[in-house]
């Protein structure tokens, strides 16, 4: 990153506005914005006083690698850990529920599609990013916005150990509560917590990092102008799903009776017209360099529709 843009990088990391950076300075704001359009360099004493304010090294500041960067990144050895949990686990319930009798097929089917590809399969593609640098496969990947390399390692490290502890807990609590209470299904009250908190942590992951993956502040700023859009998307889709259980439950409809189709496909109209207004607003966001007003009107109307969806439920 070039030396300009890592002081506009770090200021923005730490909050510091330019006329404040400045009065710590004791230089101009014109100086400092001068330095973050690259047209001028701070001087020696400077760039020793912008490394303190900015709690890092001189080299760090200025661009140049470091021996210990310049290795082969790890992902963090807790995903490894996780992920063999999560296969000791689904091997645990088949050994015991087949010694105790309390075996469930519904159960098994359920934990080895969390245990496989919800979590060692994900695992792996996060620690074959890590290791190549090459992040194409991540969702919402831009190819048009430059990434801080070492940032977009760490926020994926980050994220596979949290999907992993997450993952790894409800499949520990799915299985022991389907052999210690099988008469209760407990198992698929676990699963929409799982579903829950595993979106919840994407989302947290990536507020968390959002100044550390990109390379131009700007692109920061907007990926956390569309965070609420974000969260919005998905309480829309929980309601969706929620609505959709409550009201087949509350009319007794049975499963792949003709009642059911209706209802369910609108549910798919609702988190529909939910997904369509979040893909509007982030065209929105990304062409806009300060959009106003806080949501676009594309965005409101979309969700609107998919609330309306929800109601139209109950009429079914």
């Amino acid at each position: 990153m070039e030396l300009g843009k890592k002081i506009a990088h770090l200021r923005t990391q730490k909050g510091i506005s330019q006329e404040k950076l400045a009065e710590m300075l004791d230089v101009t704001r014109q100086a400092v914005t001068k330095w973050e359009n690259g047209k001028s360099n701070p001087d020696t004493e400077n760039l020793i006083r912008l490394a303190e304010i900015f709690g890092c090294s001189l080299d760090e500041l200025c661009g140049i690698e470091t021996e210990s960067q310049k290795q082969e990144p790890k992902i963090h050895i807790g995903g490894h850990i996780l992920a063999a949990v999560s296969v000791l686990i689904f091997i645990g319930y088949c050994v015991i529920g087949g010694i105790s009798g309390n075996f469930s097929g519904d159960i098994l089917i359920l934990l080895l599609i969390i245990a496989f590809p919800m979590h060692v399969f994900l695992h792996l593609v996060f620690w074959g990013m890590v290791k190549s640098g090459e992040f194409s496969f991540l969702a919402g990947y831009d190819p048009d916005i430059k990434y801080n390399i070492d940032g977009m390692r760490r926020y994926i490290a980050g994220l596979d150990f949290m999907l992993g502890f997450e993952t790894a807990s409800y499949l520990f609590l799915m299985a022991a509560s389907s052999l210690i209470v099988p008469e209760f299904e407990i198992a698929y009250i676990l699963l929409i917590g799982y579903i829950i908190s595993f979106i919840a942590g994407i989302f947290f992951i990536g507020y968390k990092f959002g100044d550390r993956i990109y390379e131009n502040p700007e692109d920061a700023k907007r990926a956390k102008r569309g965070f609420p859009a974000s969260v919005i998307l998905l309480v829309v889709i929980l309601l969706s799903v929620g609505a959709f259980m409550l009201v087949f439950e509350l009319k007794g409809f049975e499963n792949n009776s003709a009642k059911s189709f209706p209802l369910l496909g609108m549910m798919f109209v609702s988190i529909g017209f939910a997904l369509g207004g979040y893909l509007a607003e982030s065209k929105r966001l990304k062409k806009e360099e300060d959009p106003r007003p806080f949501f676009g009107k594309a965005f409101i109307i979309c969700n609107i529709l998919a609330v309306a969806a929800m109601a139209a439920m109950a009429l079914l």
